[in-house]
């Protein structure tokens, strides 16, 4: 969203009662048993049943490859996540890459980034959140739950890398996109290995730093986060305490995380080993491909190219292969 057009939309009811919620910016969630128009099927590549496979064929990946892992949560719900088995062959089929998606609908509608980084010739583990897709709890997470369910994801990625025949306490790389940056670096920093081998890079693209400064940045209405949500969403403060290799993505035309608040969680980063990637032209979107026009809405891959985008990638996942 234009941030002029969050800060119209956020003043008038600032003004007027003294109070906002912002978490439904934050968490956008669409979840498998609500109605979607044609629109939202056609343009948000949404509107699988509850119950059925994704159209994983759409997007390049041999279906047989996917296999879906419900993640068992505190108070015995599932969140939907689906592990993609790199191609038979492929350069980095030992490694994984735990992929953590947008605030905006479910996984589904990120199909075409799985199939991105699975083209890398990686495992992907693709993790949607409570509310969103096919998890069984259609409620919108708390940030106290969303924490909760992402540890209870860190928890069982060693079984499940075992399940799929891989080395159960090998180190996965970590990759959040968007919102998915508050997944990527809570596993990243507050949650020791299981029986895994912890985390082996991360890799953020337009990563949100905190509902404050985001606040602060994009409403200009000059007031705490703590006053538009029930949670801080605090990234910065956690990124202080990863000390591992870390690449930035993110774009200049950015209007919905400004690069300036990425340059933020950067700079914070309790690491030496990391490296910010300014994309000139790039903006916030998901851009799908044979879908959204062309040139319109350009995010990171889109402006890079996807050669140029795999190179950047599969170069940071040198600290995950051998």
């Amino acid at each position: 969203m234009n941030r002029l057009v969050l800060s119209l939309l956020v003043m008038p009811v600032a003004t007027a009662t003294g109070c906002l919620d912002l978490d439904s910016f934050v968490m956008n969630p669409r979840h498998c048993s609500i109605g979607y128009s044609d629109d939202d099927c056609a343009i948000d590549k949404l509107c699988t049943p509850c119950g059925d496979d994704y159209p994983f064929a759409d997007f390049g990946i041999d279906p047989a490859l996917a296999t879906r892992h419900p993640i068992t949560l505190d108070d015995g719900e599932t969140n939907d996540a689906w592990f993609i088995a790199a191609a038979p062959g492929a350069a980095l089929a030992d490694v994984t890459v735990v992929f953590s998606h947008g605030n905006f609908a479910s996984l589904e509608h990120y199909l075409n980034r799985v199939a991105l980084l699975w083209r890398a010739g990686v495992n992907v583990f693709a993790l949607d959140y409570r509310g969103f897709g096919q998890s069984s709890d259609a409620a919108e997470a708390s940030e106290a739950q969303f924490m909760s369910d992402t540890a209870a994801a860190w928890q069982q990625i060693p079984a499940i890398l075992a399940a799929e025949g891989k080395e159960s306490n090998k180190p996965v790389a970590l990759y959040g996109y968007s919102a998915g940056a508050l997944s990527g670096v809570e596993m990243a920093v507050s949650q020791a290995p299981a029986d895994g081998g912890g985390v082996c890079t991360l890799i953020l693209e337009a990563p949100w730093p905190s509902v404050d400064a985001f606040a602060r940045d994009s409403t200009f209405i000059g007031v705490p986060g703590s006053f538009l949500s029930e949670g801080g969403w605090d990234n910065i403060s956690k990124i202080r305490n990863y000390s591992g290799s870390y690449l930035h993505l993110h774009g200049t035309d950015d209007l919905t995380v400004r690069q300036t608040l990425g340059r933020e969680l950067f700079d914070a980063a309790g690491t030496t080993a990391k490296r910010f990637v300014s994309v000139e032209g790039a903006e916030h979107g998901n851009f799908i491909a044979g879908v959204d026009e062309v040139g319109v809405d350009p995010d990171v891959p889109a402006v890079l190219g996807e050669e140029a985008y795999l190179d950047l990638i599969v170069a940071q996942l040198a600290d995950c292969a051998g």
